[in-house]
């Protein structure tokens, strides 16, 4: 009989531990009545969703189509639920629909979200499946801006999506899109930001602080220029180039933002100097830029903005929930480079979950 109730005392604690470690928790609050939201638990499990991509497109207020692909968790393996949805803005000046088939969105959504990539108008990947979105290249500024805002709206109406839990996982120069557009749009709501390594201005997505302990022979800032065609504001103050960057830096447009922002900074940026130890040693004034100031100018701009919740990287960091530093009282940066990182699967599940 002992036996019999130990028995069923373990299989007691293994189902109530099941339930706090499963994927999933449940609310009531979404558009659609009808559906279920599920809720990715933070735990480490086994379980992951069955995902399909599926194609969609979009007018932009400029009245080109942007096409996207997106990937989720299967509505017919998975009827009447509804998930987190997340849209991806790659860096550069990227295509990003092709993104949908990659190994971080499959990883991403079968984990029980709603993965949207998408190519700004005027974009496409070299692939042969790829569909160029309409329009031209506008670098990041208002017209693509309207075109995310578009997509925003879009997706909160779909059916398998919680329309109050949308985030944007943006790489590198994409914050200059993201900023700019919960910035300019508020009324779309969007309920957090991850910015993975993003530039705050001009001065910084033209690598200037290349320049500033080197010889103009090792000058990156032309490489730039070459895509851009614009030099940063420090070097060009002219109204046509204030115009071109005032649509485009994160740091004027970051602070409106009235959501949950997350920076990602590794100790040794992507791009940025200095990349590693031994680019310290090459210059003659340490740090260059004091190391990863772009990531603090990102972090104080939104605190003194208002952003209700700011915080630079994961939780193991330390670094303090909205606190501004400085040059003597620096956050607490990833270990290494991003490359060497996973996708920040922990990060995006604590956003989703955070009220």
């Amino acid at each position: 009989m002992i036996k019999k109730h130990f028995l069923l005392f373990l299989m007691y604690l293994i189902f109530v531990y099941g339930l706090s470690c499963s994927t999933i928790t449940f609310n009531n609050k979404n558009q659609n009545d009808n559906c279920l939201p599920v809720i990715p638990h933070g735990c480490s499990i086994e379980h992951r969703y069955q995902t399909l991509v599926k194609p969609f497109h979009i007018v932009a207020p400029s009245g080109n189509k942007v096409y996207g692909l997106i990937r989720c968790p299967s509505p017919r393996v998975y009827p009447n639920q509804c998930f987190p949805a997340l849209i991806i803005i790659p860096g550069a000046l990227e295509p990003g629909r092709m993104h949908a088939y990659g190994l971080k969105a499959k990883s991403i959504s079968e984990a029980g979200i709603v993965v949207v990539c998408f190519n700004a108008e005027g974009r496409v990947s070299n692939s042969s499946n790829d569909i160029t979105s309409e329009g031209n290249e506008d670098y990041n500024g208002f017209r693509h801006q309207d075109g995310l805002a578009e997509i925003i709206k879009y997706v909160k109406n779909l059916d398998y999506v919680i329309d109050e839990n949308i985030g944007i996982y943006s790489q590198s120069y994409g914050i200059s899109m993201v900023a700019g557009c919960v910035a300019r749009r508020p009324e779309i709501s969007v309920k957090y930001i991850i910015d993975i390594e993003g530039p705050s201005d001009s001065f910084a997505v033209c690598l200037e602080p290349w320049t500033l302990d080197r010889d103009v022979t090792n000058d990156m800032s032309d490489k730039v220029y070459r895509v851009f065609g614009h030099y940063s504001l420090s070097r060009d103050n002219s109204e046509e180039n204030m115009r071109f960057w005032a649509e485009r830096e994160a740091v004027r447009y970051i602070g409106k933002y009235r959501g949950n922002y997350l920076r990602i900074q590794g100790t040794w940026d992507h791009i940025l100097p200095p990349k590693r130890e031994r680019d310290i040693k090459e210059f003659t004034q340490y740090p260059l830029w004091w190391q990863n100031k772009h990531a603090v100018e990102m972090v104080n701009a939104a605190v003194k903005g208002g952003v209700p919740w700011v915080r630079i990287n994961l939780i193991e960091q330390g670094n303090s929930v909205n606190k501004t530093y400085h040059y003597n009282d620096r956050p607490h940066y990833l270990p290494g480079s991003l490359a060497e990182s996973d996708v920040f699967i922990e990060a995006i599940i604590e956003l989703i979950r955070a009220e």
